[in-house]
């Protein structure tokens, strides 16, 4: 029988067609930015549709750039394609390629609250239909035991950074002038923003005025040198479970998407074969979005005059987990929002990584990579929560490479969509919601252990 050649799709696509589209894309673009500067606001508000135009934008970015990654021999493997759909994106806004008005309407779309806040979407999507995905008992053995594993490895993670830090005479940016020993900055300049619950509960808050107050410095500069570790682990992360995958997904070390040795699969896997029905999808879709405004409004009132308060992820993951655990939803309905949860991480996967992008100042990024001494203590940081847990999980009976992946990695606050480049590189999404727990609850800790000692010590 003779070889027949398989066609190349992309993103079921015939290369052509996906080539139009990207054509069209580029035309908008163009016409914008060729505009004279005083036309080109308006001009931009009349082309550009806040979620139609950006959802393309992200769409044909994410899917063509993670195309062009999984073609690469030997890099494929280690994640070059979701390192692409990061860091083409900062770097083309780092350079002007994508002008500051298209850049605004992306970031209003992707972002804002009072705008369509696109990665929000996303996760709390991905998240609770996850959580709603696994199997009942294995939840609560994962969550009782890995939790006080997490806290272990991130006291061990913070030693050896900080004796890094000792060894190679860390100093903070130039700009800060109360030090307290390389030892100690390591740990607070360097470890706590990489742990302390990521950007929006972790590093806004150490950027508050009783921190500028302390330090002396702008809240902008403040938060950028907290920022220039974390934004560069998110990218070490997604490589790190790359190697990972690389090395020991057909070794005795792989329990094959199985946390647990000897222990069947628990992660439920019939739903993906119920038959879809679009009515089923917007009932898991309207009670999703009841859960969100539930957690918005909890997350609201126990928030303290404002100058405390979590996450709303936060709340939603500790619901999903109510629910779950106490089966306070019918598995049908549950089998709903779980469809809405497969389809969004099938389709958007790669356009939330290029959101990801459009988020990272590519300024801070290259401030930790010209860095060698926040390059080797990040590197270190990883490796050692990584190192670890893996051999937790053999004393403890669970299997390395899963708890590597989310012991280790998923440890630090490298954000949802760093979780999600992470588990889709290492073929592990159904693992997601224990990425997402352990980072959410790890960083709890750690912002709590902050908040106390930080000022304290550096006043």
């Amino acid at each position: 029988m003779p070889n027949v050649k398989k066609k190349i799709k992309i993103f079921g696509l015939y290369p052509i067609i996906f080539l139009i589209l990207f054509f069209i894309l580029i035309c908008n673009i163009y016409y914008i930015q060729s505009c004279p500067d005083l036309e080109r606001i308006d001009i931009t508000k009349q082309l550009w549709n806040s979620c139609l135009t950006s959802l393309f934008f992200i769409m044909i970015f994410g899917i063509g750039l993670n195309f062009i990654g999984d073609k690469i021999p030997f890099f494929n493997k280690l994640g070059l394609g979701f390192l692409l759909c990061i860091l083409v994106p900062s770097f083309l806004v780092y350079k002007k390629i994508i002008c500051k008005d298209i850049h605004d309407q992306l970031k209003f779309f992707i972002f804002e609250k009072k705008g369509i806040n696109f990665a929000k979407i996303f996760i709390v999507f991905v998240v609770i239909g996850s959580i709603l995905n696994i199997e009942r008992n294995l939840l609560k053995r994962v969550i009782i035991k890995f939790i006080p594993l997490s806290l272990l490895t991130v006291l061990v993670s913070f030693l050896m950074t900080g004796l890094l830090g000792y060894l190679l005479n860390y100093k903070p940016d130039s700009s800060i002038t109360k030090s307290r020993g390389p030892f100690i900055d390591s740990i607070f300049f360097i470890s706590v923003p990489l742990t302390n619950g990521g950007t929006n509960l972790g590093i806004n808050s150490l950027a508050e005025p009783s921190y500028e107050k302390c330090f002396g410095i702008g809240k902008e500069k403040l938060k950028s040198i907290f920022l220039a570790p974390l934004i560069l682990a998110r990218c070490v992360s997604i490589f790190l479970a790359g190697v990972l995958y690389l090395f020991f997904n057909k070794t005795k070390y792989s329990g094959q998407g199985q946390l647990e040795k000897q222990k069947t699969n628990h992660i439920v896997h019939n739903i993906s074969k119920d038959v879809l029905d679009y009515k089923n999808i917007g009932s898991g879709l309207l009670i999703i979005l009841g859960m969100y405004s539930l957690c918005n409004m909890i997350n609201q009132m126990l928030s303290f005059n404002k100058t405390f308060g979590l996450d709303t992820m936060v709340y939603i993951i500790f619901l999903s987990l109510i629910i779950k655990i106490f089966n306070l939803i019918s598995d049908e309905y549950q089998k709903y929002i779980v469809q809405i949860g497969k389809f969004m991480s099938v389709n958007f996967t790669a356009p939330a990584l290029v959101a990801l992008g459009l988020d990272t100042d590519f300024n801070i990024l290259l401030l930790g990579i010209t860095n060698y001494r926040i390059i080797c203590m990040v590197f270190v940081s990883l490796m050692i929560a990584i190192t670890v847990s893996f051999y937790l999980a053999l004393l403890l009976n669970f299997n390395p490479l899963e708890s590597s992946l989310i012991l280790g990695i998923s440890s630090h606050s490298i954000g949802s969509t760093g979780n999600l480049g992470v588990m889709s590189i290492s073929n592990r999404m159904y693992l997601l919601p224990f990425a997402m727990i352990i980072t959410r609850i790890t960083g709890i800790f750690v912002f709590i252990f902050s908040s106390f000692c930080f000022i304290k010590i550096y006043q």
